[in-house]
């Protein structure tokens, strides 16, 4: 009777619980703004959004992205849109839209923050956003 109560507990719990790579898409499918930028580890925010005004990324569950921003004040928006995925597990995230692909490593992953470095940046772009 009691390996019977230990098994049902064992197969309660883990049905119940979402592994790591569903609560990670779970957390990443939201709409996205930036808090902060570093470059070698400066602050480099005020610039950086100077030519992304209003910038936004959002990340659906079906592993679709829409990036939009203003490139300078009075500018027209600009969308890009494209597909992402998880990579090296859950580690790093790949962007690909009709120009370019794009690969982060995922330093920070939760419900409502989101930081990258920017794999392909040659000087240490750290991006971190918050929820919209």
């Amino acid at each position: 009777m009691k390996n019977l109560i230990a098994v049902l507990l064992v197969v309660m719990v883990s049905t119940g619980c979402a592994t790591k790579d569903e609560k990670a898409r779970k957390n990443i499918a939201q709409s996205w703004r930036i808090s902060k930028v570093f470059q070698n580890e400066n602050d480099v925010t005020v610039t950086y959004l100077d030519t992304r005004l209003e910038y936004r990324l959002s990340l659906s569950n079906n592993g679709t992205f829409t990036e939009s921003y203003r490139p300078f004040s009075g500018s027209n928006l600009i969308n890009i849109s494209g597909s992402w995925v998880f990579s090296d597990g859950i580690n790093k995230v790949t962007l690909t839209d009709g120009n370019q692909t794009r690969i982060y490593q995922i330093d920070e992953l939760s419900e409502d923050n989101f930081n990258i470095t920017d794999l392909g940046s040659t000087n240490n772009l750290e991006i971190l956003f918050v929820l919209d």
